[in-house]
């Protein structure tokens, strides 16, 4: 089982599904030593060769691990391995995935699909959802998107799960936080899972939170250049990680909420694995560094013992060794947020006015600059609810009005 506090982290769309039947602008990152991340905002340069393959499905099978008797009767799925690209770098990449249909015959175009990220789970290839009979906290979402009469394409994203058959050159560390490649990881889930069941609809609508909600945001920003052959309608980002920069300074002054704190070693340990410049020693002390293992963890019995800890957590443990060590965390996480550029895709935010773990402001800051740029954002805050909601019937309404081709209402 996984823990309660990743199940309230990454699994937060369980309980709101059910319910649904003024800061300066980011700098531009510099590169100051030859092991930094040369990261940049921009498309990367993709081999022709490397582009024709995204989304193209390496393995598949009806035989999976996936507990049906949370599933609607009669719903299929597969797990599949499909080709995707690294945002960073533009190189191959090889995901692990799946894709689950509704019980029933498919209406007049196909089903219309949910393309479906999950939030944070951890950094390790442990922790793919996929590998685990409950996707890790989220089957009851898929579920509730199979009675809407959705499929459902999903993502473990490059780096977490263990493709069958994948190669060392094409495996990839999991980029945590870093938006391009979750994208492109989420649109070649649904060109995979198009191949895989080809009853499914070219149209489909992102859907996550946290982590997640970071990722079908940034779907919708890098839509026109990489989701060419389907149809995206709109992106429902929920408790959205669109800039966690702001962790640096309450890192330094000690003031990481317990949830934040636990949030703290997957945030180092994935930005140290893409970029070296990082060295978690920098930035994890005390507890978080001798109880490291315990924290990344995603199942028992390596998890095990995991929201004791909380108890021992002191300000000093995520405390960043230096001045210039706390600059390289910020820069790394200011190039990752959102907005990065703009977007016609409609996009739905909805976020707690009490979320520990995204504190409220931060999300308005980062949605008041995208709406600088013009994009179409409905911002629904919910007063009194942290990262774990309920949207109420808002979020399965707005996800149908985009399918029934309803116009888009922002309040920006």
């Amino acid at each position: 089982m996984v823990s309660r506090f990743m199940r309230r982290l990454s699994g937060a769309l369980a309980c709101m599904l059910l319910a649904a039947c003024g800061a300066s602008q980011p700098a531009t990152p510099s590169n100051t030593g030859p092991e930094e991340l040369n990261y940049s905002r921009q498309m990367p340069t993709i081999a022709t060769g490397d582009l024709a393959a995204r989304g193209t499905v390496t393995s598949s099978s009806d035989q999976t691990p996936f507990d049906f008797s949370e599933l609607p009767a009669g719903s299929t799925a597969h797990t599949m391995v499909y080709r995707s690209i690294s945002g960073i770098t533009g190189s191959p990449a090889v995901v692990s995935g799946a894709v689950f249909t509704p019980p029933g015959d498919p209406p007049p175009g196909g089903w219309p699909v949910i393309g479906y990220a999950h939030g944070t789970v951890g950094v390790t290839p442990d922790c793919g959802p996929t590998a685990d009979s409950r996707l890790l906290g989220d089957i009851t979402s898929v579920a509730i998107q199979l009675k809407l009469g959705y499929a459902v394409a999903y993502t473990d994203y490059a780096g977490l799960g263990k493709p069958a058959g994948s190669s060392q050159d094409a495996a990839t560390s999991h980029a945590y936080l870093e938006p391009k490649s979750a994208a492109f990881n989420l649109i070649d889930a649904v060109r995979a899972a198009r191949t895989v069941v080809p009853q499914l609809s070219s149209r489909w609508v992102a859907l996550g939170s946290s982590q997640g909600g970071e990722t079908a945001w940034a779907a919708a920003e890098y839509f026109a250049a990489y989701g060419q052959g389907t149809d995206l309608l709109g992106a429902a980002a929920l408790v959205p990680t669109l800039d966690m920069s702001g962790l640096v300074q309450r890192a330094e002054s000690s003031t990481l909420t317990a949830d934040q704190t636990y949030l703290y070693p997957n945030v180092i340990e994935g930005l140290a694995a893409v970029d070296k410049s990082i060295d978690p020693n920098d930035y994890l002390h005390g507890v978080l560094r001798d109880d490291e293992k315990t924290l990344l963890a995603c199942l028992p019995p390596a998890s095990a013992g995991k929201e004791a800890l909380a108890s021992k957590f002191t300000g000093s443990d995520a405390k960043p060794s230096s001045a210039e060590a706390a600059d390289r965390l910020r820069e790394r996480l200011t190039s990752y947020a959102l907005p990065q550029q703009p977007t016609k895709i409609p996009l739905l935010a909805i976020y707690g006015g009490s979320d520990q773990t995204v504190p409220p402001e931060w999300t308005e800051v980062a949605m008041g600059r995208a709406c600088a740029h013009g994009d179409s954002i409905l911002r629904i805050r919910m007063e009194g609810q942290g990262h774990r909601l309920d949207p109420g019937a808002l979020l399965g309404q707005w996800i149908a009005d985009r399918f029934a081709g309803v116009p888009a209402v922002g309040n920006c």
